[in-house]
C-alpha cells in the first residue's frame, strides 16, 4: 500500500506542474500529477507507451494530436502512443491527475 497522502509532491522541470511517483515497473508506470492555475505540460510524445489521464479534481483541457478536449473529475483519457499531446489548466483552481503507461512487452508464452 502506499500512503499518497503522506508523500511530497516533487517538483518537475516545468513550472507549476509536481508530481508523486507511485509505480515505475517494465510494463507500466503510475503516478500522480498536480497542475496548479494556469500551468501547462508542453506538447510531447511518448514512442513507446500508450498514456492514460483520469482526472481526480479540477477541469484538465488535454490537446491530442491538435485537438482541444475538456476532462473534468471522473472522465478517463486515453493517448495512444507516439501521439502528440499536451496538458493544460486554464483554470484559476488546481488540477490533480492519476496518470501512467502501458508499455509493451515480449509476450508470454
Amino acid at each position: 500500500m502506499i500512503h499518497t497522502d503522506k508523500m511530497p509532491w516533487e517538483p518537475t522541470s516545468v513550472a507549476g506542474i509536481s508530481v508523486k511517483d507511485l509505480v515505475h515497473q517494465a510494463h507500466g508506470t503510475a503516478k500522480l500529477i498536480h497542475l496548479t492555475a494556469n500551468a501547462q505540460y508542453p506538447e510531447h510524445r511518448h514512442p513507446g507507451r500508450t498514456e492514460y489521464i483520469y482526472v481526480l479534481t479540477g477541469i484538465l483541457t488535454v490537446t491530442i494530436d491538435g485537438k482541444y478536449q475538456e476532462a473534468s473529475s471522473g472522465d478517463f483519457v486515453l493517448i495512444p502512443q507516439n501521439i502528440l499531446h499536451a496538458l493544460t489548466n486554464n483554470t484559476p483552481t488546481d488540477v490533480v491527475l492519476w496518470v501512467g503507461a502501458i508499455i509493451p512487452g515480449k509476450e508470454s508464452s
